[in-house]
């Protein structure tokens, strides 16, 4: 049986506690950052090596948006291309800005493909506001919840025909918290009937396959954070947004999430999350995040 589980690991390389870990757990996926990549043919023969094994489909995730998180920064840059940057073109010129996206996802899919990676985390559905925190704001398509929708729609719709998954994020909506979730956990504080109308919107009826919760208070609706909420995740994101594909918790080690690993691996699905991502490559922890996750099943 498959661990519910996205893990990230240390190094370039896979030590051999990281091989006896995929071998005997079986993880959902691995997910990549930049610690994982020193150049193409390195990462290219990591990723076949983690493939190789096990004998089902496991997803390779990277976590690259272009802009400020780009994880193949030692290979080139794609800094230019933030969401702040689209947003802004889109709003100027369609034209431009379709050849400037178009060229962007081509150029990632031709890579993702090359590389056998199965899955990006991106779009980002977060609204821009003028108190959004700084972790997020150039991670912003725009300060109108229409745009965010459109420019979406086109990245989820280009990569998904073209055999890459998207993880959207972050559900159901950071812009209004004015703490990253990295180090502390936001409270928002609107309305449910604004968060309706406004950040959950951007969310409704997204195709993606993915999507990845906000560890956030939404205090007008629970006084669980969001990747802890049954009622989040069942009655907003499931049945008010209609999303009918998977949810991941954001990173499980952000200091945003409180409690015990134990609670941190097992109450987001218990609340109704499909997949647990553990993202620091501490082997230890990953070893009992696998069998917390289990214990659930």
């Amino acid at each position: 049986m498959n661990t519910s589980g996205i893990f990230g690991i240390k190094s370039h390389f896979l030590s051999e506690n990281e091989v006896f870990f995929i071998k005997t757990h079986k993880p959902y996926g691995i997910i990549i950052f930049e610690r994982n990549i020193v150049s193409l043919n390195q990462i290219k023969q990591l990723i076949k090596h983690i493939k190789s094994l096990v004998k089902y489909n496991i997803k390779i995730i990277v976590d690259h948006e272009g802009g400020s998180i780009n994880r193949f920064n030692k290979i080139f840059s794609q800094k230019k291309y933030s969401a702040e940057y689209f947003g802004k073109i889109y709003k100027k010129n369609t034209k431009i800005f379709l050849k400037e996206i178009n060229y962007f996802l081509n150029f990632n899919i031709n890579l993702f493909n090359y590389l056998g990676v199965n899955i990006v985390a991106y779009p980002v559905l977060d609204i821009l506001y003028q108190k959004t925190h700084q972790i997020i704001r150039s991670r912003s398509f725009s300060n109108n919840k229409e745009d965010i929708v459109d420019i979406s729609k086109l990245i989820i719709s280009t990569y998904q025909n073209n055999q890459i998954s998207c993880i959207s994020k972050h559900v159901p909506g950071h812009g209004l918290a004015t703490k990253d979730s990295h180090l502390d956990l936001p409270k928002v504080s609107e309305s449910k009937q604004f968060l309706l109308e406004n950040d959950f919107h951007t969310f409704k009826n997204l195709k993606s396959d993915y999507i990845m919760t906000a560890h956030i208070i939404y205090n007008s609706i629970d006084y669980h954070c969001a990747t802890y909420s049954k009622y989040i995740i069942n009655n907003i994101i499931r049945k008010k947004l209609n999303f009918k594909g998977k949810i991941i918790t954001d990173d499980i080690c952000m200091k945003g999430l409180k409690g015990s690993l134990r609670k941190k691996s097992t109450q987001p699905l218990i609340a109704g999350c499909n997949l647990i991502l553990h993202c620091n490559g501490n082997i230890d922890e990953m070893f009992c995040v696998a069998d917390y996750i289990n214990s659930v099943k």
